[in-house]
Parts: structure tokens; sequence; C-alpha cells
């Protein structure tokens, strides 16, 4: 059962601390605190993004993929894909996620963390499923609702050089022109740049 809050008004994160709300039972072992804190940093960082893109209303953004990566020193810095045609480009949201995980990959001994986020419809039953990437084409679509029984959701891969790599969902939706997160969901993902 998926928990709503109301996304708050100004540029603070909804969810502070996101890690810390997460079942992470699936890893087997605790994170480690440095560990813990570094995919806190790189998830609030991602969430909070996509929040302040959504809080104008459904249909008002166009859904970019983006992302940030944590170099050794601990600080945060922005990743994104410009070059790629987002209005018409049914591929460009796979193309740009491609290129940034490059990127990603060729600086990967100077970075401790990463996060890359996207959009996506999924049914929430028992956890994320039926996960489908949402297209930055959509805005052509008059029709924004999601099908019955499906959600949106911001996906966020995060992995850690330490060898933790988990994909977080926070589902989210409009009610009444205010825009509401759900807590947020986390599933096990595969290692892709330090593995």
């Amino acid at each position: 059962m998926l928990s709503w809050h109301a996304s708050v008004d100004d540029m603070a994160p909804t969810f502070p601390h996101p890690v810390q709300l997460l079942d992470l039972a699936f890893l087997g072992s605790p994170l480690q605190p440095d560990v813990q804190a570094d995919l806190g940093d790189c998830l609030r960082a991602q969430l909070q993004a996509a929040e302040n893109l959504l809080r104008p209303g459904q249909g008002q953004a166009m859904l970019v993929p983006s992302g940030v990566t944590m170099d050794a020193t601990g600080v945060l810095s922005t990743a994104a894909d410009y070059e790629v045609d987002y209005a018409y480009d049914d591929e460009a949201v796979i193309t740009a996620l491609n290129n940034m995980s490059g990127e990603i990959r060729r600086q990967a001994e100077k970075l401790r963390c990463f996060a890359l986020g996207y959009y996506v419809r999924m049914r929430p039953e028992g956890g994320p499923q039926e996960v489908s990437l949402r297209r930055s084409t959509e805005w052509q679509q008059k029709d924004r609702t999601p099908p019955h029984g499906t959600l949106d959701a911001v996906a966020v891969d995060l992995e850690h050089r330490a060898g933790v790599a988990i994909t977080v969902f926070m589902p989210y939706g409009w009610q009444e022109s205010a825009l509401f997160v759900g807590r947020p969901l986390a599933i096990p993902s595969r290692r892709r740049i330090w593995a």
C-alpha cells in the first residue's frame, strides 16, 4: 500500500532522508554509514529536482532524464544530455540515458556515486511491476492520464562504487492541481559502472 504526501511548496524535498524510508532487506546486510549518506545525497537531489519540475502541474513540463554524480570529495554535479531532440525523437530518453551512463563510465575512477532519474509508468501492487519508460514526446498526446491500474513515477537508478546498485521509484500524481508524491520504493538493480 502506497503512502501519499502532498509535495511541499518551497524548494525543499518532500523526503529529506529518502534512503532511510526504503526497505533494503534485499541487499542482505545494512548499508555502511558513508555509503548510505552518499546514496542519500544523490537520491535526495534527484527526487527534489523531479518534484521541482513536476510542481507546476500535469503536462506543464517536458519529462526529460537527468542525473547527479558525486566526486571523490563528496561534491555533487549535474548530468544531462542536451544533444538529443526531446521534443520529437521517440528514442531521445533512451539515447540520453545511454549517453549519460557512458559519460559516468568515463569518469568512474573520479566518482563515488551517481543517480540517473527518468520517468516511468508502473503497476504498484506488491512493489513496482510492469514498469515502462515514459517518452518525452508524450506531451503531444491529448490524454496524459495514466491507464487504469498504473501510476506515473520518477525512477532513479543509484549506484555506489562500494558495489551497491538499486532503483528507487517515487510515484506521483495530481489532486486539484496539487502535486502528491508516494513514499519511495526500492528494488535491486544491476551494477553498470563499478561491476
